[in-house]
Protein backbone atom coordinates (compact mmCIF):
# COMPACT_ATOMS: atom_id res chain seq x y z
CA UNK A 1 0.00 0.00 0.00
CA UNK A 2 1.07 3.26 -0.63
CA UNK A 3 2.11 5.46 1.88
CA UNK A 4 0.48 8.77 2.39
CA UNK A 5 3.23 11.83 1.99
CA UNK A 6 2.94 14.38 4.67
CA UNK A 7 5.42 17.58 4.80
CA UNK A 8 5.31 19.34 8.13
CA UNK A 9 6.48 22.72 7.41
CA UNK A 10 7.94 24.42 9.12
CA UNK A 11 9.35 22.92 12.54
CA UNK A 12 12.41 24.82 14.82
CA UNK A 13 15.40 23.46 16.49
CA UNK A 14 13.11 23.17 19.73
CA UNK A 15 11.05 20.50 21.08
CA UNK A 16 7.96 22.98 22.12
CA UNK A 17 5.36 24.18 20.41
CA UNK A 18 4.67 23.72 17.03
CA UNK A 19 7.86 21.49 16.47
CA UNK A 20 6.61 19.50 19.66
CA UNK A 21 2.82 19.01 17.75
CA UNK A 22 4.17 17.81 14.88
CA UNK A 23 7.08 15.23 16.13
CA UNK A 24 4.37 14.32 18.33
CA UNK A 25 1.66 13.15 15.86
CA UNK A 26 4.57 11.31 13.68
CA UNK A 27 4.99 9.36 17.15
CA UNK A 28 1.96 8.21 16.95
CA UNK A 29 0.70 8.13 13.88
CA UNK A 30 0.47 4.63 11.88
CA UNK A 31 3.76 4.55 10.14
CA UNK A 32 2.46 1.42 8.02
CA UNK A 33 -0.10 4.48 6.48
CA UNK A 34 1.67 7.61 6.53
CA UNK A 35 5.18 9.28 5.71
CA UNK A 36 5.92 12.67 7.54
CA UNK A 37 9.20 15.11 5.83
CA UNK A 38 9.97 18.17 7.61
CA UNK A 39 10.93 21.31 6.29
CA UNK A 40 12.62 23.83 8.59
CA UNK A 41 14.56 27.49 8.22
CA UNK A 42 17.21 26.40 11.83
CA UNK A 43 20.59 25.23 10.25
CA UNK A 44 20.04 22.20 12.01
CA UNK A 45 18.01 20.16 14.14
CA UNK A 46 19.43 18.44 17.83
CA UNK A 47 16.50 15.56 16.73
CA UNK A 48 17.63 15.22 13.12
CA UNK A 49 19.60 11.72 13.42
CA UNK A 50 16.09 10.48 15.54
CA UNK A 51 14.25 11.50 12.19
CA UNK A 52 16.47 10.36 9.48
CA UNK A 53 16.52 6.75 11.46
CA UNK A 54 12.99 6.49 10.99
CA UNK A 55 13.18 7.20 7.52
CA UNK A 56 12.08 11.06 7.49
CA UNK A 57 13.87 13.49 5.31
CA UNK A 58 14.58 16.49 6.53
CA UNK A 59 14.49 19.86 3.81
CA UNK A 60 16.62 22.75 5.18
CA UNK A 61 15.67 26.43 3.80
CA UNK A 62 18.28 28.41 3.43
CA UNK A 63 16.64 31.96 3.88
CA UNK A 64 12.83 33.43 4.41
CA UNK A 65 10.92 35.00 1.62
CA UNK A 66 11.58 38.37 2.98
CA UNK A 67 15.65 37.67 2.88
CA UNK A 68 15.30 36.29 -1.04
CA UNK A 69 12.24 35.52 -2.22
CA UNK A 70 13.96 34.13 -5.32
CA UNK A 71 15.93 31.83 -3.64
CA UNK A 72 12.87 31.02 -1.24
CA UNK A 73 10.42 30.00 -3.96
CA UNK A 74 13.76 28.06 -5.73
CA UNK A 75 14.11 25.62 -2.45
CA UNK A 76 10.17 25.19 -1.93
CA UNK A 77 9.73 24.10 -5.72
CA UNK A 78 12.68 21.60 -4.72
CA UNK A 79 10.96 20.51 -1.97
CA UNK A 80 7.34 20.04 -3.65
CA UNK A 81 9.39 18.13 -6.42
CA UNK A 82 8.75 14.91 -3.79
CA UNK A 83 5.06 15.22 -4.60
CA UNK A 84 3.42 15.25 -1.27
CA UNK A 85 -0.40 14.24 -0.57
CA UNK A 86 -0.24 16.46 2.12
CA UNK A 87 1.39 19.78 2.92
CA UNK A 88 0.22 20.64 6.62
CA UNK A 89 1.78 24.24 6.99
CA UNK A 90 1.90 25.16 10.83
CA UNK A 91 2.19 29.59 11.45
CA UNK A 92 1.33 31.69 14.20
CA UNK A 93 1.05 35.21 12.11
CA UNK A 94 1.08 36.14 8.59
CA UNK A 95 4.18 36.91 6.96
CA UNK A 96 3.03 36.49 3.57
CA UNK A 97 1.36 32.92 1.64
CA UNK A 98 3.65 32.27 -0.64
CA UNK A 99 3.64 28.81 0.58
CA UNK A 100 0.43 28.09 -0.12
CA UNK A 101 0.42 29.66 -3.19
CA UNK A 102 3.10 27.32 -4.63
CA UNK A 103 1.74 24.31 -3.18
CA UNK A 104 -2.09 24.97 -4.93
CA UNK A 105 -0.08 25.66 -8.31
CA UNK A 106 1.94 22.53 -7.81
CA UNK A 107 -1.57 20.57 -7.40
CA UNK A 108 -0.82 19.46 -4.10
CA UNK A 109 -3.99 17.78 -3.25
CA UNK A 110 -4.50 18.94 0.56
CA UNK A 111 -2.96 22.14 1.79
CA UNK A 112 -3.97 22.73 5.68
CA UNK A 113 -3.14 26.00 7.18
CA UNK A 114 -3.05 25.72 10.99
CA UNK A 115 -3.30 28.39 13.03
CA UNK A 116 -0.65 27.91 16.01
CA UNK A 117 -1.11 31.12 18.67
CA UNK A 118 -2.96 34.75 19.11
CA UNK A 119 0.12 37.67 18.66
CA UNK A 120 3.56 38.09 17.22
CA UNK A 121 6.48 37.62 19.61
CA UNK A 122 8.46 40.21 19.51
CA UNK A 123 11.12 42.29 21.56
CA UNK A 124 10.21 45.50 20.29
CA UNK A 125 6.93 47.09 20.44
CA UNK A 126 7.34 49.14 17.35
CA UNK A 127 8.15 45.96 15.48
CA UNK A 128 5.41 44.18 17.04
CA UNK A 129 2.98 47.19 15.81
CA UNK A 130 4.21 46.74 12.18
CA UNK A 131 4.10 43.17 12.30
CA UNK A 132 0.79 43.31 13.44
CA UNK A 133 -0.27 45.63 10.70
CA UNK A 134 1.27 43.01 8.24
CA UNK A 135 -0.19 39.99 9.39
CA UNK A 136 -3.66 41.62 9.52
CA UNK A 137 -3.26 42.93 5.39
CA UNK A 138 -2.49 39.12 4.49
CA UNK A 139 -5.47 38.29 7.12
CA UNK A 140 -7.76 40.40 5.25
CA UNK A 141 -6.45 39.64 1.86
CA UNK A 142 -5.85 35.74 2.37
CA UNK A 143 -7.35 34.16 -1.12
CA UNK A 144 -9.43 31.20 -0.08
CA UNK A 145 -8.52 29.11 -3.08
CA UNK A 146 -4.50 28.89 -2.05
CA UNK A 147 -5.34 26.46 0.93
CA UNK A 148 -8.05 23.54 0.88
CA UNK A 149 -8.54 22.81 4.87
CA UNK A 150 -7.86 25.61 7.85
CA UNK A 151 -7.57 24.33 11.39
CA UNK A 152 -6.21 25.81 14.85
CA UNK A 153 -5.38 24.92 17.93
CA UNK A 154 -8.08 27.23 19.62
CA UNK A 155 -11.25 29.49 18.62
CA UNK A 156 -8.90 32.51 19.50
CA UNK A 157 -6.10 31.07 17.41
CA UNK A 158 -8.62 30.64 14.43
CA UNK A 159 -9.58 34.41 14.94
CA UNK A 160 -6.36 35.68 15.14
CA UNK A 161 -5.23 33.66 11.79
CA UNK A 162 -8.46 33.57 9.95
CA UNK A 163 -10.37 36.97 10.89
CA UNK A 164 -13.44 37.48 8.70
CA UNK A 165 -11.69 35.74 5.76
CA UNK A 166 -12.74 32.37 6.40
CA UNK A 167 -16.35 30.85 8.12
CA UNK A 168 -15.88 30.03 11.48
CA UNK A 169 -17.55 27.04 10.40
CA UNK A 170 -14.56 25.98 8.05
CA UNK A 171 -12.11 25.89 10.52
CA UNK A 172 -11.49 22.90 12.38
CA UNK A 173 -10.00 22.85 15.63
CA UNK A 174 -7.50 20.54 16.27
CA UNK A 175 -6.54 19.53 20.11
CA UNK A 176 -2.54 20.19 21.00
CA UNK A 177 -3.07 16.80 22.72
CA UNK A 178 -0.80 14.97 24.61
CA UNK A 179 0.08 11.17 25.68
CA UNK A 180 -2.02 11.25 28.93
CA UNK A 181 -0.71 7.89 30.43
CA UNK A 182 3.11 9.82 30.55
CA UNK A 183 1.81 12.70 32.73
CA UNK A 184 -0.14 10.72 35.01
CA UNK A 185 0.84 11.58 38.69
CA UNK A 186 3.95 9.36 40.00
CA UNK A 187 4.45 9.59 43.64
CA UNK A 188 7.99 7.43 43.08
CA UNK A 189 9.42 9.61 40.11
CA UNK A 190 8.28 12.77 42.02
CA UNK A 191 10.29 11.68 44.86
CA UNK A 192 13.03 10.63 42.82
CA UNK A 193 13.34 13.94 41.14
CA UNK A 194 12.91 15.81 44.01
CA UNK A 195 15.77 14.74 45.52
CA UNK A 196 17.93 14.63 42.29
CA UNK A 197 17.34 18.41 42.30
CA UNK A 198 17.88 18.82 45.67
CA UNK A 199 14.47 19.87 46.12
CA UNK A 200 13.17 17.56 49.13
CA UNK A 201 10.92 19.38 51.62
CA UNK A 202 10.73 22.26 49.55
CA UNK A 203 7.48 24.20 47.96
CA UNK A 204 8.81 24.09 44.46
CA UNK A 205 7.26 26.33 41.64
CA UNK A 206 7.61 25.75 38.15
CA UNK A 207 7.27 27.19 34.57
CA UNK A 208 8.26 25.48 31.18
CA UNK A 209 8.62 27.76 28.18
CA UNK A 210 10.71 29.65 26.02
CA UNK A 211 12.72 32.77 27.24
CA UNK A 212 10.64 35.47 25.18
CA UNK A 213 8.27 38.13 25.09
CA UNK A 214 5.04 35.69 24.68
CA UNK A 215 6.29 33.86 28.21
CA UNK A 216 6.56 37.22 30.38
CA UNK A 217 9.55 35.60 32.68
CA UNK A 218 10.21 39.42 34.09
CA UNK A 219 6.48 39.12 35.89
CA UNK A 220 7.26 35.58 36.77
CA UNK A 221 10.44 36.20 38.39
CA UNK A 222 8.59 38.97 40.41
CA UNK A 223 5.71 36.77 41.42
CA UNK A 224 8.43 34.70 42.69
CA UNK A 225 10.45 37.39 44.46
CA UNK A 226 7.08 38.19 46.64
CA UNK A 227 6.46 34.51 47.34
CA UNK A 228 10.33 33.80 48.80
CA UNK A 229 9.91 36.75 51.08
CA UNK A 230 6.92 34.76 52.39
CA UNK A 231 8.05 31.51 52.48
CA UNK A 232 11.77 30.90 52.68
CA UNK A 233 11.24 27.39 51.54
CA UNK A 234 10.03 28.44 47.87
CA UNK A 235 12.16 27.35 44.91
CA UNK A 236 11.34 28.09 40.79
CA UNK A 237 12.23 26.00 38.33
CA UNK A 238 12.60 27.36 35.05
CA UNK A 239 13.12 25.00 31.82
CA UNK A 240 13.56 26.17 28.42
CA UNK A 241 15.82 28.55 26.46
CA UNK A 242 15.82 31.39 24.80
CA UNK A 243 17.07 34.89 23.65
CA UNK A 244 15.98 36.75 27.01
CA UNK A 245 17.61 34.22 29.19
CA UNK A 246 20.59 36.35 29.81
CA UNK A 247 18.34 39.09 30.59
CA UNK A 248 16.33 37.12 33.31
CA UNK A 249 19.35 35.17 34.80
CA UNK A 250 20.83 38.89 35.60
CA UNK A 251 17.19 39.78 37.07
CA UNK A 252 17.30 36.80 39.29
CA UNK A 253 20.96 37.98 40.31
CA UNK A 254 19.74 41.74 41.18
CA UNK A 255 17.41 39.90 43.36
CA UNK A 256 19.92 37.71 45.22
CA UNK A 257 17.86 34.97 44.01
CA UNK A 258 20.46 32.55 42.35
CA UNK A 259 20.40 29.70 44.59
CA UNK A 260 16.60 29.51 44.66
CA UNK A 261 16.03 29.50 40.86
CA UNK A 262 17.36 26.91 38.94
CA UNK A 263 17.63 27.05 35.25
CA UNK A 264 17.12 23.87 33.47
CA UNK A 265 17.53 24.25 30.01
CA UNK A 266 16.23 22.71 27.01
CA UNK A 267 14.49 19.16 28.89
CA UNK A 268 13.47 16.04 27.33
CA UNK A 269 11.57 14.90 30.68
CA UNK A 270 9.66 17.31 31.07
CA UNK A 271 7.34 14.96 32.36
CA UNK A 272 9.48 13.79 35.19
CA UNK A 273 9.94 17.84 35.90
CA UNK A 274 6.56 18.23 36.04
CA UNK A 275 6.05 15.49 38.82
CA UNK A 276 8.26 17.59 41.18
CA UNK A 277 6.73 20.90 41.20
CA UNK A 278 4.11 21.69 43.53
CA UNK A 279 2.14 24.37 41.56
CA UNK A 280 2.65 25.28 37.78
CA UNK A 281 2.61 28.86 36.52
CA UNK A 282 2.37 30.50 32.80
CA UNK A 283 1.81 34.38 32.97
CA UNK A 284 2.16 34.50 29.40
CA UNK A 285 1.14 37.77 27.39
CA UNK A 286 -0.38 35.18 24.80
CA UNK A 287 -1.00 31.90 23.97
CA UNK A 288 -2.58 29.81 21.00
CA UNK A 289 -3.65 27.15 23.77
CA UNK A 290 -0.68 26.96 26.33
CA UNK A 291 -0.26 23.21 25.77
CA UNK A 292 1.97 23.05 28.80
CA UNK A 293 -1.00 23.72 30.75
CA UNK A 294 -2.74 20.83 29.69
CA UNK A 295 0.19 18.47 30.51
CA UNK A 296 0.59 20.05 34.10
CA UNK A 297 -3.42 19.51 34.44
CA UNK A 298 -2.67 15.66 33.58
CA UNK A 299 0.33 15.77 36.32
CA UNK A 300 -2.63 16.95 38.92
CA UNK A 301 -0.80 19.93 39.67
CA UNK A 302 -2.65 23.17 40.98
CA UNK A 303 -2.29 25.92 37.83
CA UNK A 304 -2.36 29.45 37.29
CA UNK A 305 -1.89 31.38 33.87
CA UNK A 306 -3.25 34.49 32.64
CA UNK A 307 -6.48 35.67 31.33
CA UNK A 308 -5.13 35.74 28.08
CA UNK A 309 -4.77 32.28 27.52
CA UNK A 310 -7.43 30.90 25.45
CA UNK A 311 -10.42 28.90 27.93
CA UNK A 312 -9.88 25.53 26.52
CA UNK A 313 -6.89 25.19 28.38
CA UNK A 314 -9.25 24.80 31.17
CA UNK A 315 -9.77 20.98 31.79
CA UNK A 316 -10.03 20.03 35.39
CA UNK A 317 -10.44 22.29 38.55
CA UNK A 318 -7.43 22.84 39.35
CA UNK A 319 -6.24 25.62 36.96
CA UNK A 320 -7.42 29.04 37.76
CA UNK A 321 -7.00 32.36 34.90
CA UNK A 322 -5.43 35.59 36.62
CA UNK A 323 -5.00 39.26 36.07
CA UNK A 324 -1.51 40.40 35.52
CA UNK A 325 -1.62 41.49 39.20
CA UNK A 326 2.00 40.19 41.26
CA UNK A 327 0.03 40.46 44.36
CA UNK A 328 -3.19 38.35 43.62
CA UNK A 329 -0.73 35.96 42.01
CA UNK A 330 1.55 35.38 45.71
CA UNK A 331 -1.64 34.81 47.73
CA UNK A 332 -2.94 31.94 45.25
CA UNK A 333 0.13 30.34 44.86
CA UNK A 334 0.58 30.85 49.03
CA UNK A 335 -2.77 29.01 49.25
CA UNK A 336 -1.54 25.67 48.44
CA UNK A 337 1.60 26.27 49.95
CA UNK A 338 0.93 23.36 52.80
CA UNK A 339 0.43 21.30 50.15
CA UNK A 340 -2.89 19.48 48.45
CA UNK A 341 -3.73 15.70 47.02
CA UNK A 342 -2.67 15.48 43.54
CA UNK A 343 -5.53 13.88 41.78
CA UNK A 344 -5.68 12.25 38.75
CA UNK A 345 -7.72 14.03 36.53
CA UNK A 346 -7.00 11.90 33.21
CA UNK A 347 -10.81 11.12 32.54
CA UNK A 348 -11.53 14.44 32.22
CA UNK A 349 -8.73 15.23 29.92
CA UNK A 350 -9.52 12.57 27.77
CA UNK A 351 -13.28 13.42 27.93
CA UNK A 352 -12.01 16.97 26.68
CA UNK A 353 -10.21 15.38 23.61
CA UNK A 354 -6.75 16.16 24.73
CA UNK A 355 -5.86 12.26 24.37
CA UNK A 356 -3.42 11.51 21.81
CA UNK A 357 -3.88 8.07 21.26
CA UNK A 358 -7.34 9.36 19.96
CA UNK A 359 -6.69 12.66 18.18
CA UNK A 360 -3.89 11.08 16.03
CA UNK A 361 -7.01 8.89 14.58
CA UNK A 362 -8.35 12.18 13.59
CA UNK A 363 -5.74 13.43 12.21
CA UNK A 364 -4.84 10.04 10.02
CA UNK A 365 -8.60 10.94 8.77
CA UNK A 366 -8.03 14.05 7.79
CA UNK A 367 -4.79 13.27 5.87
CA UNK A 368 -6.99 10.36 4.64
CA UNK A 369 -9.08 13.27 3.00
CA UNK A 370 -11.97 11.65 5.39
CA UNK A 371 -14.68 14.01 6.35
CA UNK A 372 -13.70 15.14 10.22
CA UNK A 373 -16.24 17.32 11.10
CA UNK A 374 -18.38 14.94 13.61
CA UNK A 375 -14.98 13.99 15.12
CA UNK A 376 -13.91 17.65 16.12
CA UNK A 377 -15.72 20.30 16.61
CA UNK A 378 -15.17 24.00 14.18
CA UNK A 379 -14.40 27.38 15.53
CA UNK A 380 -18.09 27.96 15.62
CA UNK A 381 -18.93 25.90 18.31
CA UNK A 382 -19.46 26.93 21.67
CA UNK A 383 -16.47 25.48 24.32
Amino acid sequence: MKKIKVLQFPIANTRGGITQYALKNWEFIDKDRFQFDFATRSKSLDFADELLAQGCKIHYLSCSSEESESQFIKEVHQILDEDYDVIHLHTSFWKGFLVEQLAIERNCPMVIVHSHSTMIDTLDDHQREKSIEKHNFYRNTFPLEYATHFSACSKLAAEWLFGEQVLRENIQILNNAIDVDKYRFSPEIRDNYRKKLNLEGKFVLGHIGRFVYQKNHVMLIEIFREVYRNNANARLMLIGVGELESNIRQLVKEYGLENEVSFLGKRSDVASLLQAMDIFLLPSHFEGLGIVLIEAQAAGLKCLTSIDVPVEAKITPNLKFLPYNVSEWVSNILQVENGYVRENNNHLIRQAGYDLKKQIRIIEKLYAGKDISEDCRSAADEI
